[in-house]
């Protein structure tokens, strides 16, 4: 596979639950992984410090209730003020309305991630893309080949591939694609999933997101023409990683 003109960038993760940075297992709710520096915006701040130039973040809470609260409201804004500038704060998680996106975007958040509602309100979605352009992404999560939604709970029936095909087509520029089998777990990307949805939409800028752990991983993701990994858990579990991460990621 042929790389894309889109740099290549690597996104250290945050997960927010109550206002805290954690990790999931497999997105398992019930399989909390943390450990003592769970303050996300010193979190925030060792990935800057780094030289990272991107950070993603979930706002877990939201995508089980569908809407954003506090404390996570909060924390998303200072983490929006924090940021060096010139660099991306990617934010995602129960943004089910427009109200909710324009309210990030509206913080200082860079872009943001659409899942549930990219495939139930594709009208929104579309008004969205036209009003911000590439601020507006699509996260897709996949288990066995169909996208999951609300929170990765609800099998949405569409495979993968055909879900991306349908929102490029509504003008959307960058997807993130998981493989929620790989989320967590310290497995390796799930190549053959990433390889799936670039063949199917080659002109977009897929992120890679589940399972990405090592340097290695990093450059096999870029092998393929992908345009950025994201990094969780293994941050979480070692966060001196990052100065090999995002060497690999240059």
């Amino acid at each position: 596979m042929t790389s894309t003109p889109h740099p290549f960038r690597l996104y250290p993760a945050i997960d927010l639950i109550d206002g805290r940075a954690v990790r999931l297992l497999h997105g398992q709710f019930d399989q909390l992984l943390t450990n003592e520096l769970d303050d996300a915006q010193a979190r925030a701040e060792l990935v800057w410090a780094a030289g990272a130039s991107a950070l993603h973040v979930i706002d877990l809470d939201a995508a089980r209730t569908g809407a954003p609260a506090e404390p996570n409201v909060s924390v998303l804004a200072a983490l929006a003020a924090g940021k060096p500038t010139g660099a991306i704060l990617q934010v995602g998680g129960g943004l089910r309305s427009a109200a909710a996106v324009e309210a990030l975007l509206a913080q200082g958040v860079d872009r943001v991630l659409i899942g549930t509602m990219a495939l139930r309100d594709p009208v929104t979605l579309r008004g969205l893309v036209e009003r911000h352009g590439s601020k507006i992404a699509v996260a897709l999560d996949s288990r066995q080949g169909t996208v999951r939604v609300s929170g990765w709970v609800e099998d949405a029936g569409i495979r993968v591939e055909d879900a991306a095909r349908g929102v490029v087509e509504l003008g959307v520029e960058t997807l993130l694609i998981t493989g929620i089998d790989r989320d967590g777990s310290l497995a390796g990307p799930d190549q053959a999933l990433l390889e799936l949805v670039r063949t199917a939409v080659p002109a977009a800028a897929v992120i890679a997101a589940g399972g990405v752990t090592t340097p290695a991983d990093v450059q096999t993701v870029r092998s393929l023409g992908c345009a950025g990994a994201v990094v969780g858990r293994a941050l979480l579990d070692d966060p001196s990683q990052i100065t090999a991460l995002l060497h690999a990621a240059e």
